[in-house]
């Protein structure tokens, strides 16, 4: 009776966060969304939901008007909205993962919400044993490259949360910040010392406009392995910084650039 209850009660629901709203899709539930942020651009469908503002920007009125009976965020920038929607009685759930098994509880936490228990099982084994696959294809990598990996450019911040879980996976060096702590500033002289020999930038919302001219002309980045090499790359910050079914193409796409030999 209870899961019924749960299955029929949630059909209309706005998302305040791109991660969400692709685990959303991800559970098939497209119809039962009615408002996205505007940087919710994924799946390619998500661009025609009614947008009811940004991570903060959120138009009150506008949420109101669509009736909703469930509201996800995510993040603590988001911490505020979550209060002052709770305050005026709105359903309203955060879901916060910061390492990758939180990413999965989130996923079956969207699921258990919505009804959709068994389709968030099914996506996270999915996603366990793309990870798995991908990890198999490294047994014969002959490297274990030094790697930074750079959330924001002012100042610099190496990517925290769930990515150092990624990295893990794929064979490389990446001892700047643990899984599960939040993204945080890194000095010169750190990445002096540490010497990456890769960098990804993977700038929050700059999908894949980051600028590497940028960090080459940083004073001293000039001392840099990867900077001498040229082995500064941009990935779509969507796939590292997004906790949702897309890390799995993440992880694809950073072994593919740090482990050209396999």
């Amino acid at each position: 009776m209870l899961l019924n209850m749960i299955r029929t009660k949630y059909r209309r629901i706005i998302s305040l966060a791109p991660s969400n709203t692709e685990i959303l899709y991800a559970l098939g539930l497209e119809e039962s969304i009615v408002g996205v942020t505007r940087f919710c651009d994924f799946p390619n469908d998500a661009n025609s939901k009614k947008m009811v503002g940004g991570w903060i920007d959120v138009n009150d009125d506008l949420v109101n008007s669509l009736h909703p009976d469930l509201i996800l965020t995510s993040t603590f920038v988001q911490d505020d909205i979550t209060k002052r929607y709770q305050d005026s009685d709105l359903n309203i759930v955060a879901v916060r993962p910061k390492t990758l098994d939180e990413v999965y509880d989130s996923i079956f936490q969207i699921g258990q919400l919505t009804g959709r228990e068994d389709q968030a099982t099914i996506l996270i084994e999915k996603m366990v044993n793309q990870f798995d696959e991908i990890q198999d294809s490294l047994q014969y990598a002959t490297t274990k490259p030094r790697l930074y990996i750079e959330e924001w450019h002012k100042p610099p911040t190496v990517s925290g949360n769930w990515v150092p879980d990624i990295v893990a996976m794929a064979q490389t060096d990446y001892p700047l910040i643990k899984s599960g702590v939040y993204s945080t500033a890194v000095t010169t002289e750190q990445l002096i010392e540490f010497d990456p020999e890769y960098i990804i930038l993977s700038w929050c919302g700059f999908a894949d406009q980051a600028s590497i001219e940028t960090v080459k002309k940083r004073p001293g980045y000039d001392k840099l392995t990867a900077v001498k090499n040229n082995n500064i790359f941009v990935f779509n910050d969507s796939l590292l910084n997004r906790p949702g079914p897309r890390l799995v193409e993440a992880l694809r796409l950073l072994v593919k650039t740090v482990h050209p030999e396999v």
